[in-house]
C-alpha cells in the first residue's frame, strides 16, 4: 500500500466529510424533534458542522483547482487515516448527541485535521 496521500485519498476524504455532514445534520433534527437537544443546542450544532462544511468545499476547490500529484506527498497515516478515523468518531457522537460538548468536542477535532490536511497540500500564494 501506497503511503502518500493522493487525489483518490483527498476525494473519499471529500466524500467522508460530505456523508458525516448530512449525518449530523440528520441525527440533529432527530435529537431536536424528540427533545434530547433544546433548540439553542441545534443552533449550535448547525453552526459547527457549518464550519466543517466550509472546510469541506475549502477542500473540494483544492481538488478541483490545483494539480495535487506534483504536491502530494504527504504520509498517507497522518492526514488520511486521521480524518477518517475522526470523521467515524464524529458519527458516533452524532448518535449520542445528548452529550453534547462530546459532539461539538468531535466536530472540533475533525475541523482541526482537515484544516491541517488543507494547509499542508495548499501551494504557497493561495
Amino acid at each position: 500500500m501506497t503511503t502518500e496521500l493522493n487525489i483518490d485519498h483527498l476525494t473519499e476524504i471529500h466524500e467522508t466529510l460530505t456523508n458525516t455532514i448530512k449525518f449530523l445534520s440528520e441525527e440533529a433534527g432527530k435529537a431536536h424533534d424528540d427533545g434530547r437537544i433544546d433548540p439553542g443546542e441545534f443552533l449550535q450544532a448547525k453552526d459547527e458542522w457549518g464550519k466543517l462544511e466550509t472546510k469541506a468545499i475549502e477542500l473540494q476547490g483544492l481538488i478541483d483547482g490545483v494539480k495535487l500529484g506534483s504536491i502530494l506527498n504527504n504520509d498517507v497515516n497522518s492526514s488520511y487515516s486521521q480524518i477518517l478515523s475522526a470523521t467515524n468518531s464524529l458519527q458516533q457522537a452524532a448518535k449520542k448527541i445528548e452529550r453534547f460538548g462530546d459532539f461539538l468536542s468531535e466536530i472540533a477535532k475533525v475541523i482541526d485535521i482537515v484544516t491541517s490536511t488543507i494547509k499542508a497540500i495548499k501551494p504557497a500564494g493561495f
